[in-house]
C-alpha cells in the first residue's frame, strides 16, 4: 500500500476554516422536557449541506436516512468538511411563553442560543471562532458567507489554505486537531471522548491509528474515509 497521496494532484484543495456567526445560533443538539440546547459544536453534515448551498431535500418517510444521504447526496457535493468547535462561547435563554390553544393554558419553553461571535483582528488575543477543515474538490471554491442554523443565522468563515496538501498513512497513533465523526474513520480508534449530538457521536480529543493524515504546522487533520473514496482511494 502506498505511505503517501499526493491530494493536490487529485484535484483536492484542503483548507482550514474558522467560522463565525453574526447572529444568535440555534439548532437542537439535545433536548429535553420542553428546553432546546445548542452546544459549541457543528456537525460536518450541516457544515457542508450549509457550505454547499443546499438548504433543504425532499425525502419520504418520518425517519431521516443519514446513510442513503452519506451514499448519495454526500458524493455530490464538491466538498467535505470535518466537525467544528470553539474554544470560548457565551450562551443566551430565551423563554417563551406561548398559548395552547386547545386547554387555554401557558405552554412555557425555553431555547439555549449560541451568542455571537466576531472575529477579532488582534494579534495578540486568543482567535475566537468555530475551526475546523475543509476538502473542496475539482477546483471548487468555498464561499465566505452562508446561513446556518434553524433560523438561518448568517456566518462567515475566513479560509487559510494547507497548500499541496499530502496524506500520509501512520501506523502509529496520531491526535487529530479537530473533532471526529467516527463514521469517517478509516483505521483504529484507540482513544476517545464522546459528544453526544444528533445524528450520533462526535469524538473529542481522538487517538486515531493505522489511518491517514495531512500535517500542517499545527494541523493534524485526519482524511475521512469519504474523502478517500472520492478520489478512488489508495
Amino acid at each position: 500500500m502506498a505511505q503517501a497521496i499526493r491530494l493536490f494532484e487529485r484535484g483536492v484543495r484542503v483548507f482550514v476554516g474558522r467560522l463565525y456567526n453574526h447572529d444568535y445560533l440555534w439548532f437542537s443538539s439535545h433536548e429535553m422536557s420542553k428546553v432546546s440546547t445548542t452546544q459549541p459544536y457543528l456537525h460536518n453534515y450541516a457544515l457542508c449541506y450549509a457550505l454547499a448551498q443546499r438548504s433543504h431535500r425532499l425525502c419520504v418517510g418520518s425517519v431521516p436516512k443519514y446513510v442513503e444521504d452519506a451514499q448519495g447526496e454526500f458524493n455530490a457535493m464538491p466538498l467535505y468538511c470535518t466537525p467544528a468547535q470553539t474554544s470560548s462561547v457565551h450562551r443566551t435563554t430565551i423563554t417563551f411563553n406561548a398559548l395552547d390553544g386547545s386547554m387555554n393554558t401557558p405552554n412555557l419553553g425555553k431555547r439555549v442560543y449560541l451568542n455571537l461571535l466576531w472575529e477579532r483582528l488582534d494579534a495578540e488575543r486568543p482567535k475566537l471562532g468555530y475551526e475546523f477543515y475543509c476538502f473542496a474538490f475539482d477546483g471548487f471554491t468555498l464561499p465566505g458567507a452562508f446561513r446556518l442554523g434553524k433560523k438561518g443565522a448568517p456566518v462567515r468563515v475566513r479560509w487559510e489554505e494547507l497548500p499541496q496538501a499530502v496524506a500520509h498513512f501512520r501506523e502509529r497513533s496520531e491526535r487529530p486537531t479537530h473533532l471526529v465523526n467516527p463514521l469517517d474513520i478509516n483505521g483504529r480508534i484507540v482513544s476517545y471522548d464522546p459528544i453526544a449530538i444528533p445524528p450520533h457521536l462526535l469524538l473529542r480529543m481522538a487517538i486515531i491509528e493505522q489511518d491517514w493524515f495531512v500535517f500542517g504546522g499545527r494541523h493534524s487533520l485526519q482524511v475521512p474515509k469519504r474523502v478517500l473514496a472520492r478520489i478512488g482511494g489508495v
